[in-house]
C-alpha cells in the first residue's frame, strides 16, 4: 500500500474508494516518458499482446467468431483496426482499478455502449457467450503523432459497474 495515496486502508470509507485508489507521484514511472512513439502498459494488470487480431482469436478467444467490427460496432472504425495488432490489460479484484492512456495524443471519439457485466477471464472467454461483444464497454480513439490512431476499449466485468474517464488537456491545443 506504500505506492497509494492514502496508504492507509482505514481511509478509505468504501470499497470502491479503495478500488479506484490513486497512486502517489512517482510510484509508477512511465517508460520512455519523453519518447511519443512508444506506448505503455495501461494498468497493474495482467498484459498479454498479440502482433494481429487473427492471432488473437487462435491464441486467447478461441472459438468465437471476435472482431474489432463486433467489438465498436462500427463496420467503418472496425475496418480501420481490423489488421492492427491487440494488447489485454485485464484487471483482478486485487489490483488497482485505474486504466492509463498508453500513448499520448488528441482523441478524435469517445463511444460509450450498454451491455452486461459477465466476467471477462480466459475461461470466460471460451464459453458460450460473447462475452467482448455483450458486456458493457467504452472506447476510444486516440490520433497520434508516431503510431497513427490506437484504439483503447474498456469493458465492464462482474462486480464493475461503470468506467469513468478522467481527461487531462494541455493548452494550446
Amino acid at each position: 500500500m506504500d505506492d497509494f495515496e492514502p496508504s492507509d486502508t482505514d481511509a478509505y470509507p468504501t470499497f470502491e474508494e479503495f478500488f479506484v485508489r490513486a497512486h502517489k507521484p512517482g510510484s509508477r514511472p512511465i517508460f520512455a516518458e519523453d519518447d511519443p512513439s512508444r506506448a505503455v502498459v495501461v494498468a497493474d494488470s495482467r498484459a498479454v499482446v498479440y502482433e494481429t487480431v487473427e492471432q488473437s482469436k487462435k491464441l486467447w478467444i478461441k472459438g468465437l467468431d471476435f472482431s474489432i467490427t463486433s467489438l465498436v460496432m462500427d463496420t467503418r472504425l472496425g475496418a480501420q483496426f481490423e489488421d492492427g495488432a491487440v494488447a489485454s490489460f485485464r484487471l483482478s479484484p486485487q489490483d488497482y482499478h485505474r486504466y492509463h492512456s498508453p500513448v499520448t495524443g488528441k482523441i478524435k471519439l469517445f463511444r460509450s455502449m450498454p451491455g452486461d457485466y459477465y466476467q471477462v477471464d480466459p475461461l470466460a472467454l471460451r464459453s458460450d457467450i460473447d462475452i467482448l461483444d455483450r458486456n458493457a464497454r467504452d472506447y476510444i480513439v486516440i490520433e497520434t503523432e508516431h503510431l497513427g490512431d490506437v484504439l483503447f476499449v474498456a469493458i465492464g466485468a462482474t462486480d464493475v459497474g461503470s468506467v469513468r474517464y478522467e481527461i487531462q488537456y494541455s493548452w494550446p491545443p
